[in-house]
């Protein structure tokens, strides 16, 4: 059977500042990491957050998000941050994170949702029709198993 979903990786080395007494990448450092691969998933479709928020009139704020803490990251690790969307979105979007190491160990994953408000009235509305068609483009030949 077929799966269509789109993935972009990003690396990140965590910094010094990021970690705690033990030398640990504190856990609440991750939610910035899962951001930054979303918004280099969204970039490496063709469009910024920064288009969405300006031209589209879009904010995006988390509803919830589910975290795996399986390894601790440590200082000064480069980071490799894999975001997955597995489906097209409607009124929210979904991003599935994998965060590994530099020995390719995985170390965390989340699952982070988001859904779509227009930023004058913050209203919910549904996904941009410019979001989606950039999706669903994304999807077209991507074939895994």
């Amino acid at each position: 059977m077929s799966k269509k979903e789109y993935s972009h990786i990003t690396y990140m080395r965590s910094r010094y500042a990021e970690t705690d007494q033990m030398g640990f990448v504190y856990y609440g450092r991750f939610a910035e990491y899962y951001e930054v691969g979303r918004v280099e998933t969204i970039r490496s479709l063709g469009m910024t957050y920064k288009d969405l928020e300006h031209q589209s009139k879009i904010i995006m704020p988390v509803i919830s998000m589910q975290v795996r803490y399986l390894r601790p990251a440590l200082y000064d690790q480069l980071l490799e941050i894999k975001t997955t969307l597995r489906k097209i979105p409607d009124e929210t979007i979904t991003f599935f994170t994998e965060i590994r190491n530099e020995s390719a160990l995985l170390i965390n994953a989340a699952t982070v949702r988001l859904c779509f408000l227009h930023a004058e009235t913050r209203q919910r509305v549904l996904c941009p029709t410019a979001l989606i068609d950039l999706i669903a483009h994304a999807f077209e030949g991507t074939d895994t198993e």
